[in-house]
């Protein structure tokens, strides 16, 4: 008994088309998750930069510091 030649390339179709919609969602997902992450990011850095100014008294530990 042999298997068509035909059947075999549509198998390995089959799987390449498989492969490469999951490689494309995993793609879109880790795409988003990242953009979401560098806008918290961002936004950590912004309050990073004013806490680090201190509060503007003289008795603040952290008026006089230098990052």
């Amino acid at each position: 008994m042999t298997i068509p030649t035909e059947w075999i390339l549509m198998v390995l179709l089959a799987l390449a088309t498989v492969i490469s919609t999951l490689a494309a969602i995993i793609y879109r997902q880790l795409a988003t998750e990242i953009a979401t992450l560098r806008t918290i990011v961002a936004k950590l850095q912004e309050d990073v930069d004013r806490l680090s100014k201190g509060c503007g008294l003289s008795a603040c530990l952290y008026k006089n510091r230098h990052l």
